[in-house]
C-alpha cells in the first residue's frame, strides 16, 4: 500500500482503498492478517479500474461500495473484489465517502449540497447539508451513520465533527482546531464504536486519534 484511505470492516474481512494505486485490497483477519486479493488495474474508467478511490462501505451481504472518486460514480464489488456494477448520477460529483442503511445509499461529494441519498439502486431521493458555510461543512471527506442516520462529518476545513440529523439539520459540534487536548487539526476518517458510545476521529495532521464520549 503506498496510501490507504478508506477501511471497511465485514465479520472477518478487512477492505482498503488505497488512493496512489487505484486500488481496493482485500484482507482476512484470523490468526493473522492475510492479504488475499487486490482489485484495480492501474488508473483509469474500465469495469475493472479506479481513479483515486477514496472512502468504501460494506452491505449486510457482503458486497463492497467504494467512492471512485474521480470517476465520478460508486463501484460495487461482490465480497472477492469481482465488479458487479456501477451507481451513476449526474448529481455525483467526485464522490469522497458512501455509507449505507438498509434502503439507502448516503455519498459525500466534492460539491454542495455535500451529501446526496440515493437507492441502492441509484436513483437520488434528496440532498443534505451545505458546503462551505461556517455552520455547515467547510470541506469534508469521510463520514458515519449512527443508530437513528445521523450524520457524522468530519469538517477538515473547520477541524471540528459535525453532527446532523437526517433532514440535514446541524445539531452539535465537537473538537476545535488545535493541537491539545480534545482538539483537533485537519480531521480525516471518523467512526463510532459498536455501542455508539463514543465518537473516534483520526486526527490527521496532530498525528494521533481522538476519541469523545457520545454522551
Amino acid at each position: 500500500m503506498r496510501y490507504p484511505h478508506g477501511i471497511a470492516l465485514h465479520r472477518d474481512n478487512i477492505y482498503v482503498t488505497d488512493y496512489w494505486t487505484h486500488a481496493v485490497l482485500h484482507f482476512k483477519m484470523k490468526q493473522q492478517i492475510r492479504h488475499v486479493a487486490t482489485f484495480g488495474r492501474g488508473r483509469g474508467s474500465s469495469d475493472k479500474q479506479l481513479n483515486y478511490p477514496l472512502g468504501l462501505t460494506v452491505s449486510t451481504d457482503g458486497d463492497v461500495f467504494v467512492a471512485d472518486c474521480d470517476n465520478h460514480r460508486i463501484k460495487i464489488l461482490d465480497p472477492s473484489l469481482r465488479f458487479k456494477r456501477h451507481v451513476t448520477h449526474q448529481s455525483m460529483k467526485k464522490p469522497r465517502d458512501v455509507k449505507l442503511t438498509r434502503d439507502e445509499m448516503y455519498v459525500l461529494c466534492d460539491d454542495s449540497p455535500c451529501v446526496r441519498v440515493f437507492s441502492h439502486a441509484g436513483e437520488m431521493t434528496r440532498s443534505l447539508v451545505t458546503m462551505g458555510d461556517e455552520m455547515q461543512v467547510s470541506n469534508a471527506y469521510f463520514f458515519c451513520l449512527d443508530a437513528q442516520q445521523n450524520l457524522l462529518i468530519s469538517d477538515y476545513g473547520a477541524h471540528n465533527v459535525k453532527i446532523f440529523s437526517k433532514d440535514g439539520t446541524c445539531l452539535h459540534m465537537v473538537g476545535q482546531e488545535g493541537h491539545g487536548r480534545g482538539m483537533l487539526y485537519q480531521p480525516r476518517g471518523v467512526a463510532l464504536t459498536k455501542d455508539l458510545n463514543l465518537v473516534i476521529v483520526s486526527n490527521n495532521k496532530n498525528f494521533r486519534l481522538q476519541i469523545f464520549s457520545c454522551k
